[in-house]
C-alpha cells in the first residue's frame, strides 16, 4: 500500500522516514494548521493482528498522555479508510535530527553529550514514572536528539499503565515462548533483548525499575561505544543479560568520572531492589554531576567532557590562578569574583490590609494588584515599580485573577468566590460580565483564551477554553466541596495548566498538573498549607508557597519531573501572586491567625476564646460552658490537635489527635476522625477518665463525624471500597454501619426527635427521614450555607451564611414555614483582613462562638529567584 502523496483524512503524506516491527513512519503535512507532523501508520500485512493493532492503540494512548518537553507529543490518534482497507495511523510530533543509534560512534560520545542526553532521557522517563507508565522498550534507537540537542524519547508502543493487577493486555504475549532466531528477524517477545531488564527477559512482571535497567545500557554504549550485554542470537544476548554483568565502563572509556561509571553500574543492577528505585533520583546524580564537572571539582573530569577543546584545558589552567589572585587581593576580592547574591525585595503596599492579589502588567513595570484596606472593601490598585502610591482603578468593588499580554483584566466582581467572572480592559472601561459561579481565572500566554475553575453543583471543573472541561474535583460533603482547585496558573507555552488540589482522603494539597488532553499529573504532595503559584520563565518548574508538616515555611519549585527543591527559606509564610518573564515575582508576607470569638448569653460584648495561633471551633456544648477545636496547625501528621475549654477562659485541655471532632451530648467523650497512611478510623477519645475506644468498620474511608442527641448512635459520612460516598448511622456499642442515604448524597445534623437529617445541595436545604425514603424540600439557601445546629423544640434550624469580607450571620429557618430570618450578625469590631471559618449555637440560640482568621499581608517585587 503506497501511501507518499496520498491523504489520510486531513494528512498530506510526503515521504517514508523510516520503517519498523510496529509500523511505517511517515512525514505529513497537517492541512488545517498548515504544519508538518509524522504519521505512523501499521503495515497492511499487520492489520488482521489483532495483538499487534492492540498494541499499536497502546502506543498512542500512552505517549498521550504525557506532556513533556522530552516526550514526542502526540496530536492524534484515528482510522481512515483508504482502497478498501482501514488504516489505523497516529499523528505526532515531527521532529528533525538523529538518533542515539546513528551518533554513538565506535568509541562512544563526548561526556558532556552523555550527560545532557542522559539527563534529559531521565526526565522524561521520570514524568512517565509518575503518572504509572513504563516505556519497556528503551535503546538508542528510540531516542531522537534535535539539530538543536534536544532529546525526544520515541516510541510508546510497548507501554503499559502499571496496575496492581495479575494480567493485563500484554500478559499472553509475556508468557510466549522465546523465538531464538537471528535478532534482525521479528521476534515475538516484547522489548528489544539487548536492553531487556533481567526480569523483563524472563517474562516477569515489570515496573519503572525495568526501565532504570535499559537505561544504564543505553547510557553504558554512550559512553564506551559498545553495548552492554549482546550476542549473536537473542539466546545469547538473554544469556548475557541475565547471569553476567557487563565489562566496567572505566575500562573501556578514557577519562571516565567514577561517579558516572556508579550512576550506570547501580542502574545495571541484576536485582531491581538494588538498582535505583526512581528515575527522578537518576536525574539528580547526573545533574549533580554534571554541576561538579562545572564547577571544576571533578578532576580530569572537564578534559573528559570537553575532549579536544582548548577553552576548557585553558579554564583548567585559569582556575588556580583565578583562586591564588583572589587570595592575594584579599577578600574583598573573592567576594566580588565568587559571591552570589541572596534574593532582594522591594516593598510596593504600605496600607494596613490585605492584599488579596498581584499581576504584573505586560510593560514589566506596572503593578496591578487588589486589596482590602482598612474597613473599605476589596478594590484593585496599580502603581510603578519604585512609587510608593498606588491608584485606585475607575471599576466597581472586584479582585484582579489575570492580565492578558493584551492588557485586558479578568476580575472577580464583588470580590469573593465563587462569583462572576468579567474582563475589563486595563486601561479602562466597564466591565463585561463573562460567567457566573467562577473561583479563579487565568489568562492564556496569547491573551486570547482564559483558563477557569468553576463550581457545578458540588462539583468543581477546570475548563480551557471556557465550556471544554480539562479536570473535574468531585466534592466530598465534609472537605473536598469547599476546598476546590486553586491558584490556577497556565504554562508559559499554552499547553498545560498548573494548580492546588485538595486530596480529602489524605487530608493533604497537592500541586497537580493537566494538559490539554485531559491527563492530570500530581507533581508534589504532602502539604498541610498552600499559598500562590506560578511557572517559571522557561516553564520546567512550578513555583509556589508551601510547608509540610513540622517544616518551616518557604518559597519552593517543583520541577515537572516531581524533583523539589528551596528557592527561599523565609521565617514568614509568603505568598508567590506572579512571575515575571525576566524571573522577578510578587510576593506577599502573610501575618495569619485564626482564632475564636465567644458570646456568653446576655453579655454585651464577645470574648476571646483562642489557644494557639489556629483555633477553628466545632462545637459548643447545649448549656454553653464548654467549646470543642482542633489547632490547625498541631497534632501529629495529618490529624490536628483536639482542644476541649471553658468558655469561663481557663486554659484547654488536649484530649488527642484527630479531624472534625464532636462533643456528646452528655459532654463525656468526643467522636473524631484519623487519617494517616491511607488508613481511615472513627475513634471515641473521653474528656475526662476512659479509654480511647475505637468504631472503625475495615475498609471505611471516613469524612464528617457527629453524635445522634441520645448519644448511643452516631452519623457519619464516608464511603466504602468500590462505592461513592453516603451518609451512615452506627451504634456505639457495635452493630454494621446502616446507609441512610443514596450514593453520591451526604446529610448531616439529626433532628432533637432522631427522625431526620438534613442535606444541602444545589442551594436547597431538605429533610432526610433516617428511616429511609425521598427526602423533602423546605426552604431555598444561598451558596456556602451550612447547618449549624437544630434548636430544643426541633422547629427551627441554625444556618451559619457568609457574607463576604469580615462579615457573616447565624440565620434561623422555621421548619413549617421554610421563611429564613437572620438571628445573630457576626462581625469583629476590627474586620480589616478577616474571613469567617466555622461557628456554633447553643440550642436555645443565647450563646454563639465563632472562628475567623484575620490575615494582613505586604507587597513586595522580589528578584534573584533562581
Amino acid at each position: 500500500m503506497e501511501l507518499v502523496g496520498q491523504d489520510l483524512r486531513h494528512y498530506r503524506i510526503e515521504a517514508k522516514l523510516g520503517a519498523g516491527g510496529m509500523g511505517v513512519v511517515y512525514r505529513a503535512r497537517d492541512t488545517h494548521l498548515d504544519r508538518f507532523v509524522a504519521i505512523k501508520v501499521l503495515p497492511a500485512a499487520m492489520m488482521v493482528n489483532s495483538e499487534r493493532r492492540t498494541r499499536f492503540v497502546q502506543e498512542a494512548k500512552a505517549a498521550s498522555a504525557l506532556s513533556h518537553p522530552n516526550i514526542i507529543t502526540i496530536h492524534d490518534i484515528d482510522t481512515a479508510e483508504f482502497e478498501g482497507h482501514s488504516v489505523d495511523y497516529i499523528a505526532m510530533e515531527y521532529v528533525q535530527g538523529k538518533t542515539l543509534d546513528q551518533l554513538i560512534g565506535r568509541k562512544g560520545l563526548r561526556l558532556t553529550d552523555v550527560l545532557k542526553y542522559a539527563s534529559q532521557v531521565a526526565g522524561a522517563l521520570a514524568a512517565a514514572h509518575a503518572v504509572g507508565i513504563v516505556h519497556r522498550d528503551l535503546k538508542p534507537g528510540n531516542i531522537m536528539v534535535t539539530e538543536q540537542g534536544a532529546v525526544k524519547l520515541l516510541d510508546f508502543g510497548l507501554a503499559k499503565l502499571t496496575e496492581p493487577l495479575e494480567a493485563d493486555v500484554f500478559a499472553a504475549t509475556e508468557s510466549v515462548k522465546l523465538d531464538i532466531a537471528p535478532q534482525t528477524e521479528e521476534g515475538t517477545i516484547i522489548g528489544t533483548v539487548a536492553y531487556m531488564s533481567p526480569e523483563q527477559a524472563e517474562c516477569h512482571r515489570v515496573d519503572q525499575r525495568s526501565d532504570i535497567f535499559s537505561f544504564g545500557a543505553v547510557v553504558y554504549e554512550m559512553v564506551t561505544g559498545r553495548r552492554a550485554f549482546s550476542g549473536d542470537s537473542k539466546l545469547s544476548t538473554l544469556a548475557s543479560i541475565l547471569p553476567k554483568d557487563p565489562v566496567p565502563t572505566g575500562e573501556q572509556a578514557d577519562r571516565m568520572p567514577r561517579e558516572l561509571e556508579s550512576i550506570i553500574a547501580r542502574c545495571l543492577r541484576k536485582s531491581p531492589e538494588r538498582r535505583w528505585q526512581s528515575m527522578a533520583d537518576v536525574k539528580i546524580a547526573l545533574d549533580d554531576l554534571q554541576d561538579q564537572i562545572d564547577s571544576g571539582k571533578l578532576e580530569g573530569a572537564a578534559s573528559a567532557a570537553a575532549g579536544p577543546s582548548t577553552t576548557a584545558r585553558v579554564f583548567r589552567w585559569l582556575w588556580p590562578a583565578l583562586v591564588l589572585l583572589a587570595l592575594a587581593t584579599g577578600v574583598y576580592a573573592g567576594s566580588r569574583l565568587f559571591k552570589t547574591h541572596p534574593p532582594s525585595f522591594e516593598r510596593l503596599s504600605f496600607r494596613r490590609g490585605d492584599v488579596n492579589s498581584a499581576k504584573f502588567a505586560s510593560d514589566g513595570q506596572t503593578i496591578v494588584f487588589s486589596a482590602q484596606w482598612d474597613r473599605d472593601p476589596s478594590r484593585i490598585f496599580s502603581t510603578r515599580i519604585g512609587s510608593r502610591e498606588s491608584s485606585a482603578l475607575n471599576l466597581p468593588d472586584a479582585r484582579l485573577l489575570s492580565i492578558s499580554s493584551s492588557g485586558e483584566m479578568a476580575v472577580l466582581l464583588g470580590g469573593s468566590a465563587p462569583g462572576t467572572l468579567a474582563r475589563v480592559p486595563l486601561a479602562g472601561g466597564a466591565p463585561r460580565e463573562i460567567l457566573d459561579n467562577v473561583r479563579d481565572a487565568d489568562w492564556a500566554p496569547s491573551g486570547d483564551n482564559l483558563a477557569i475553575v468553576r463550581a457545578v453543583g458540588r462539583n468543581y471543573r477546570i475548563e480551557f477554553p471556557i465550556g471544554h472541561v480539562l479536570y473535574e474535583s468531585h466534592g466530598r460533603p465534609a472537605q473536598g466541596s469547599d476546598v476546590p482547585p486553586d491558584s490556577l496558573r497556565v504554562s508559559p507555552k499554552g499547553n498545560a495548566i498548573a494548580f492546588f488540589n485538595y486530596d480529602a482522603e489524605a487530608g493533604d494539597f497537592s500541586v497537580m498538573m493537566v494538559d490539554l488532553h485531559g491527563h492530570v499529573r500530581v507533581l508534589s504532595r504532602g502539604w498541610i498549607a498552600m499559598e500562590g503559584l506560578g511557572w517559571s520563565p522557561k516553564g520546567d518548574e512550578i513555583w509556589f508557597g508551601g510547608a509540610r508538616p513540622g517544616e518551616d515555611p518557604a518559597l519552593r519549585a517543583v520541577s515537572l519531573d516531581g524533583a523539589e527543591r528551596v528557592l527561599m527559606q523565609s521565617p514568614v509564610f509568603v505568598v508567590l501572586y506572579d512571575v515575571a518573564r525576566d524571573g522577578r515575582v510578587l510576593v506577599v508576607s502573610s501575618n495569619s491567625r485564626i482564632g475564636i470569638a465567644y458570646m456568653a448569653p446576655d453579655a454585651k460584648e464577645e470574648r476571646d476564646l483562642s489557644w494557639l495561633d489556629t483555633s477553628r471551633i466545632f462545637e459548643i456544648s447545649p448549656d454553653g460552658k464548654t467549646i470543642l477545636f482542633n489547632e490547625l496547625s498541631y497534632g501529629t501528621g495529618r490529624n490536628p490537635a483536639i482542644y476541649l475549654r471553658k468558655t469561663d477562659g481557663s486554659p484547654a485541655v488536649r484530649l488527642g489527635d484527630g479531624a472534625h471532632p464532636s462533643l456528646s451530648p452528655d459532654g463525656k467523650w468526643v467522636l473524631c476522625k484519623r487519617k494517616d497512611a491511607g488508613k481511615s478510623e472513627l475513634v471515641i477519645l473521653p474528656t475526662g477518665a476512659g479509654d480511647v475506644r475505637s468504631l472503625t468498620t475495615p475498609g471505611m474511608d471516613y469524612e464528617s463525624v457527629e453524635w445522634f442527641p441520645d448519644g448511643k448512635q452516631v452519623l457519619f459520612t464516608g464511603n466504602e471500597p468500590g462505592h461513592s460516598f453516603r451518609t451512615y448511622m452506627q451504634q456505639v456499642n457495635g452493630g454494621k454501619p446502616v446507609p441512610v442515604t443514596a450514593e453520591g448524597k451526604s446529610a448531616a445534623r439529626v433532628s432533637p426527635d432522631q427522625t431526620n437529617a438534613v442535606i444541602i445541595a444545589s442551594n436547597k436545604l431538605s429533610l432526610q427521614p433516617l428511616s429511609g425514603g425521598e427526602s423533602r424540600a423546605v426552604a431555598d439557601v444561598e451558596p456556602g450555607d451550612s447547618v449549624l445546629r437544630w434548636s430544643e423544640d426541633g422547629k427551627f434550624l441554625y444556618l451559619l451564611r457568609r457574607e463576604g469580607a469580615g462579615s457573616a450571620s447565624i440565620q434561623r429557618l422555621n421548619i413549617a414555614s421554610g421563611k429564613i430570618e437572620l438571628w445573630r450578625q457576626l462581625r469583629q469590631p476590627d474586620p480589616v483582613g478577616v474571613s469567617f471559618f466555622s461557628a456554633s449555637i447553643t440550642p436555645d440560640g443565647r450563646s454563639y462562638a465563632y472562628s475567623f482568621q484575620r490575615e494582613l499581608t505586604n507587597l513586595y517585587l522580589g528578584t534573584g529567584l533562581k
